[in-house]
């Protein structure tokens, strides 16, 4: 860009005006502007400038702020500064060479690189624009704040703006503005531009209070104790009513607060606790203990108290008045957090009753569905057994309800509900079993939309406390969902075959071992894939046992007859996994023992409940009472909370297992790691669940080393024996990792030494399709190093059994690295990533130059992925990585049917996607897809796939991989175009239309006269748009069409260079619809102008139904009369006519099916000559149908 020579910096200081003093802006935000449309010419503005790199310092400044005559105001140039710096910084080179120093050039880059903030050079850009602007200095509530935090650490520290124009001084935060340092500039925060101070204030504290500027500047301590509010706070309209703190005090009871509504809003919550962050305590959700509601322009929270301690409360919000364009819904974003304090629970404070929404009493939803309740608060207090409601509706609705109560049975609570329903009205009666609190729910379906179901429509709490005299204990057990029976004993019935009785006649049967005639634990043969052998068990004895453990018993052997010998269990392996179940998912609070002796059974499974007894002991206890031979093995075993290469200190791990005898062979058991807890229903407690891991039951011995090392090294039952040495430094390996039968290929050991790159490889099953994932975390559990996060530094690639991690770390020191898998399973409800395994890095050294992340790719996982396999897909390039030969890639997948596909090239250093350096071209049932590198470097490309024959319109990601480009090319800089635009339409497959002449969407020509075909296999009419994809300018009248049987050839004449974009449309003749959906998009690269450009006739719809011109397809302008001959196919038609300036002249119909004659021409005296072919189609002589229009 030629900058003009009398543009010099030092012109552009303003000398000798005076600094005007702060004070409180009398203008505000809305007032200078509507939105961000007001500035969309200046943003696209600032999105060109940061897109190139610009010699010096003067030449940024000059195309940023003066060479587009529309940015002329103090505003605009603000506008264009803010934007410019917020999505700059720390993102992308400005200038084309590297700077000198102590000079502006050098200042800018170092704000790129970090080392210079966004206030710091938004002041210097300030500055050369004529503007007066300060660098405000303070503490601000980043992502680190919590509810209750002190301002006073340095984390909090921050600076910011204040610039002065239109006579006022305004607020702006371009570090905050720059939303995830993301350079796309339509992502830039709006909020953080010209923000008023009363909101600003909420979250930006200035330690010189007049540039804080408002009326009443306040003190850092109030600053920490204001609400911690987030910018969608204002955008949905809220402001303070009451409770304008940041720590939601309670001592004893219930505290309630508003929160003001402007407009309509939908509002969600989520309570945690401080220390553990879970949203659940004993089992109940937190969020259960908040009543809300919203009525008359206040959103009411009352907090119930749910035990003592520290929480921390978020609140959610979207606006129900604004939709989004692009969506069509707002999002819930987080508005508000608080810090809860509660010292003392109340007993009274029970949660609510658990309902669908958050939100109690009418709303959006009744608004939506026609509904008018005349209860139109969401608690119904009570004194009365019954409860009634009336609803109007101003149309037809069909209403449902549910009534609901926390350890009531639903299905007894909907006989307590009456609904009398009419087009017009609802009334609903209510009859309440006892006193307490219900949740009412309500449904309503249209009836012409019987189909899409019921749907909730509002929900009431009713706190009745009518208690009636006649109420009997037996009738509210009808309701309880558990009666609480003391005592109760739970007898199994015995086989009719039997004649004794376990409470009677049954005899515990008791091994006495002679030790000498053990045999000894000896090594299995190896072979890690060997799956466990088939013992037998069926669901029969599954159910059995799961019975077994929800009754309670008061005597041992009741519970080893109803256990084990009730079902005349024969094999010892079988009476082995029953006992192993059964402890490692039964509660110890059913074993209520009457009598419990010294050194008795009983004594040994009640000492579960105080912790007396293990485990091991218990289970030992079990076998011998049952018929086993068991021994208890002492040793040290990997919990939970160890991390590899973790020494065991005496005392430390300790735990114990057992061995026992099955079959004549030793197999290692160990039912305290088996058993797994579980939360079910609503509340905790007794409702405490436990599962079981199969893993621990006889586990091989060569997978059981990597948790447990015995006392004794015999029973490892290992050949060669692993040293404590060794066993530290294995790997963390979880039940997870053997139950997908993976193992470990490159390292044994947890330490994995690197000197740049580290390559880790496990081993699976190649019968098995493995999802897999995997975190790196620093050496302080850090997920970022510079904002990056450093699972960006490796990849992973699984294919033909072999899993493999590269890893290239942009920093010296030690990082966990943690490998997550599931099975590809879609009929597993519960199918989530778990851990698999742990390695320690160990990273001595880095790669120089120093590594950059992998490009920001959808997934971890590089290669063909599990959508590839399930659509029945093959290629012959199944490594992830793929090098270019002169610039370019090239690679075929065959699919079992036609598939549409989509794909994505990025680039780590490019935000924006490299549109049009992909092509694919389908050929039948293969697809080649080529891949022309934008410049030397890395590429993620990522391919999507679709059946057309399915109604989904979701591509699903099928495949990934890694372009490697290590040549110095030149390539052609594409034009940024939208994701996915180029290349072939979904319904070109569909309508069984395919190219015949350019597949590739890209299209680099040396002449600017090009003929596209394409195949047709039904009878289509083709439409065409034509635009320079810079300017946007449409040269459709460039483009002819014409159509023959099964082909359609379109004939394009450029009108110049330059790069133009091309749009296909069509649809079926006996598409009535009007739509023309999108077939085929291009991008045309014209290098050079050969033929003179001449428009062609403007063509009509009858013209695209299969019509043809042999001449002349375009008319020049004439000087004197001329004679042309005109040569047209035209099936149908009964008449055909060429009508020049009101002059008919009838074409005669040739044996060839062609209409043919001569017309003549003559040039116009004024404006333009029109010449029009028309034709009629039917037996109506006097209608014709224009098909051309020739304007000269």
């Amino acid at each position: 860009m030629k900058i003009p020579p009398e543009f010099e910096l030092e012109a552009l200081l303003k000398k000798g005006s005076d600094f005007p003093p702060p004070k409180r802006p009398r203008t505000r935000k809305c007032d200078l502007y509507s939105g961000p449309n007001h500035f969309r010419h200046v943003d696209d503005h600032v999105q060109k400038v940061t897109a190139v790199n610009h010699r010096s310092f003067r030449g940024l400044l000059w195309h940023l702020l003066f060479c587009d005559k529309n940015i002329k105001s103090d505003l605009e140039k603000v506008r264009a500064i803010y934007r410019w710096t917020a999505a700059t910084g720390g993102v992308k080179q400005c200038f084309e060479n590297n700077p000198s120093a102590n000079t502006a050039e050098e200042y800018v880059t170092k704000f790129q690189l970090g080392r210079v903030s966004h206030a710091q050079i938004l002041q210097l850009l300030c500055i050369y624009a004529g503007l007066h602007c300060k660098i405000v200095t303070g503490y601000a509530k980043g992502k680190s704040f919590r509810p209750g935090d002190v301002c006073s650490d340095k984390k909090f520290n921050h600076c910011w703006n204040a610039v002065y124009f239109e006579s006022n001084w305004f607020l702006l935060d371009a570090k905050w503005g720059a939303i995830n340092g993301n350079n796309n500039t339509s992502e830039c925060s709006e909020f953080y531009f010209l923000t008023d101070p009363e909101q600003l204030q909420f979250s930006h504290w200035a330690d010189e209070p007049r540039w804080q500027l408002v009326d009443r500047p306040i003190a850092v301590n109030e600053f920490e104790n204001y609400p911690f509010v987030k910018p969608h706070f204002f955008s949905v309209g809220l402001n303070f009513i009451s409770n304008v703190k940041c720590v939601i005090e309670t001592k004893r009871g219930q505290v309630k607060w508003d929160i003001g509504v402007t407009h309509p809003a939908k509002f969600s919550y989520r309570l945690v606790c401080s220390n553990t962050g879970s949203d659940k305590i004993n089992g109940v959700l937190l969020k259960n203990f908040i009543f809300h509601e919203v009525q008359n322009g206040r959103a009411t929270f009352t907090l119930r108290s749910p035990a003592p301690g520290e929480y921390f409360l978020k609140i959610f919000a979207k606006s129900l008045h604004e939709r989004n364009g692009h969506t069509g819904y707002t999002r819930m974003l987080e508005v508000l957090e608080y810090k809860v304090l509660i010292h003392k629970a109340c007993i009274e404070d029970d949660p609510l009753p658990s309902c669908w929404d958050t939100t109690w009493g009418p709303g959006q939803r009744t608004d939506k569905f026609c509904l008018f309740p005349l209860q139109n608060r969401g608690l119904i207090t009570t004194e009365e057994r019954t409860v009634d409601i009336e609803i109007n509706k101003t149309r037809p609705v069909n209403i449902l309800c549910r009534l609901c109560r926390n350890g009531w049975k639903d299905s007894k609570l909907q006989e307590c509900i009456e609904i009398e329903d009419n087009d017009t009205k609802s009334f609903l009666t209510v009859t309440l079993p006892y006193a307490g609190e219900y949740g009412l729910e309500i449904y309503g379906c249209l009836p012409n939309r019987k189909e899409s179901g019921f749907h909730h429509v509002c929900q009431y709490l009713i706190n009745c406390s009518w208690r009636g005299e006649n109420v009997t204990n037996e009738d509210l057990e009808k309701y309880l969902e558990t009666a609480e029976i003391e005592d109760t004993v739970f007898e199994s019935k015995e086989p009719k075959t039997r004649k004794t009785n376990s409470s009677e006649n049954f005899q515990l049967p008791v091994i006495n071992m002679d030790e000498s005639s053990l045999p000894e634990p000896s090594p299995r043969a190896p072979d890690w894939f060997q799956s466990s052998p088939s013992i037998g068990w069926t669901l029969e004895l599954d159910d059995h046992v799961k019975s077994v453990c929800e009754k309670t018993y008061r005597r041992f052997d009741t519970l080893l007859w109803d256990l084990v010998f009730s079902k005349n269990i024969q094999k010892d392996v079988i009476k082995a996994r029953i006992l192993f179940q059964w402890l490692a998912t039964m509660k110890p609070q059913n074993l209520t023992f009457d009598s419990v002796d010294i050194g008795s059974p009983e004594e040994t499974l009640r000492g579960l409940q105080t912790q007396r007894t293990t485990y091991a002991m218990a289970y030992n206890t079990l076998c011998k009472y049952s018929g086993l031979v068991s021994k208890i093995i002492f040793g040290v075993a990997k919990g939970m909370d160890y991390k590899p290469g973790n020494t065991f200190t005496p005392g430390s791990n300790h735990h114990t297992w057992n061995a026992v005898l099955l079959n004549g062979v030793w197999e290692l058991v160990d039912t305290r790691f088996a058993r797994r807890p579980i939360l079910t229903g609503a509340t905790g407690g007794s409702n405490m669940q436990y599962e079981m891991d199969d893993h621990f039951f006889m586990t091989n011995p060569q997978k059981f080393i990597y948790t447990h090392f015995p006392d004794e090294s015999k029973w490892q039952m290992l050949d060669p024996l692993v040293s404590m040495e060794t066993f530290c430094n294995m790997p963390v390996m979880t039940p997870h990792f053997f139950a997908l039968g993976m193992d470990l290929l490159s390292h044994k050991l947890a330490y994995v030494h690197s000197s740049g790159k580290a390559i880790i490889e496990l081993r699976y099953p190649k019968s098995k399709r493995l999802h897999l994932t995997f975190s790196v975390l620093g050496d302080n559990g850090a997920e970022e190093i510079d904002g990056v996060k450093l699972v960006r530094y490796a990849m992973l690639e699984a294919n033909n059994g072999k899993v493999t991690f590269r890893l290239r770390l942009p920093l010296k020191g030690k990082y966990a690295f943690i490998v997550y898998a599931k099975e590809d399973n879609p009929n597993k409800t519960d199918n989530m990533f778990a851990q698999v395994c742990e390695y320690q890095i160990e990273q001595d050294d880095v790669l120089v130059p120093k590594p950059c992340p992998y490009p920001p790719c959808a997934y971890q996982s590089w290669g063909p992925g599990i959508a590839f396999y399930q659509f029945n897909m093959f290629t012959e390039t199944v490594s992830a990585h793929i090098k270019t030969q002169n610039g370019m890639a090239k690679f075929q997948i065959d699919t079992p049917k036609p598939m549409q596909f989509r794909t994505r090239l990025v680039q780590y250093h490019e935000t924006s996607d490299f549109e049009g350096y992909v092509t694919h071209k389908i050929q039948g049932l293969a697809t080649m897809f080529t891949i022309t590198a934008p410049s030397k470097g890395e590429f993620g490309l990522e391919i999507y796939a679709k059946d057309p024959d399915t109604e989904s319109k979701k591509m699903r990601h099928v495949a990934q991989y890694l372009i490697l480009c290590e040549e110095d090319i030149q390539t052609v800089q594409l034009p940024k175009l939208p994701s996915g635009f180029l290349g072939l339409q979904p319904m070109l497959v569909k309508f069984g239309v395919s190219t015949i002449t350019h597949s590739d969407p890209v299209i680099h020509t040396d002449s600017n006269f090009l003929e596209i075909r394409f195949g047709t296999s039904q009878n289509m009419r083709f439409t065409t748009s034509l635009f320079e994809t810079e300017t946007k300018t449409e040269y459709s009248e460039y483009v002819f069409i014409q159509s023959e049987t099964n082909v359609i050839t379109l004939l394009v004449c450029l009108p110049k260079t330059g790069f133009f974009t091309f749009c296909v449309h069509g649809n079926l003749l006996t598409d009535n619809s009007q739509q023309i959906p999108g077939l085929f998009n291009y991008l045309i690269h014209c290098k050079e102008k050969k033929v003179d450009a001449i428009p062609y006739p403007k063509q009509y719809g009858f013209w695209k139904e299969g019509c043809s011109m042999i001449e002349p397809l375009a008319i020049k302008p004439i000087l004197e009369t001329k004679v042309v001959p005109f040569k047209v196919r035209i099936p149908r038609a009964t008449t055909v006519a060429v009508v020049v300036n009101n002059d008919w002249t009838p074409l005669n119909h040739t044996e060839g099916g062609l209409w043919e004659g001569e017309i003549h021409i003559e040039p116009a005296v004024q404006g333009g000559t029109k010449t029009v072919l028309v034709a009629s189609f039917g037996d109506d002589q006097s209608k014709y149908a224009t098909l051309l229009e020739y304007n000269l």
